[in-house]
């Protein structure tokens, strides 16, 4: 199988997410991943260390992908998908603990009411949209 349709497979069957997932993890746009997934656009060192991370693709997995070879036990889509949960997951506690405030603000917030938290929850993708399109 070429790379282009192995990395489409491993966004859609290994990690589960949806295009729209995969360029904000990427930090490219819609036409430049559907290029890299049918095979249009040719994938540069750059942008395959952008897959690596953004997928968080183990080195070995990933040359096997490259190189087109068939993929062991110890690769299995369950395995994998593990893998890229701890992988954000640790981004997001860097992430948490680089920043003081957010880091003070959560803590806060674990300890209010679970209405105050669903409240807070249901007003976050508001925030975030008010934010993106300053």
């Amino acid at each position: 199988m070429a790379f282009h349709e192995e990395i489409k497979k491993y966004r859609e069957e290994i990690l589960g997410i949806s295009q729209e997932e995969a360029i904000k993890r990427l930090h490219m746009t819609q036409a430049a991943l559907s290029n890299y997934e049918q095979g249009k656009r040719h994938i540069t060192v750059e942008s395959l260390q952008q897959f690596q991370r953004a997928y968080s693709i183990p080195p070995e997995h990933l040359m096997k992908i490259i190189f087109g070879e068939e993929a062991g036990k110890e690769y299995s889509p369950m395995v994998l998908r593990e893998r890229s949960r701890s992988s954000d997951y640790e981004r997001i506690i860097d992430m948490i603990e680089s920043n003081n405030a957010l880091m003070k603000f959560l803590v806060s917030l674990s300890y209010s009411t679970e209405k105050v938290q669903i409240d807070l929850t249901k007003f976050l993708p508001h925030f975030l949209k008010l934010i993106q399109n300053r």
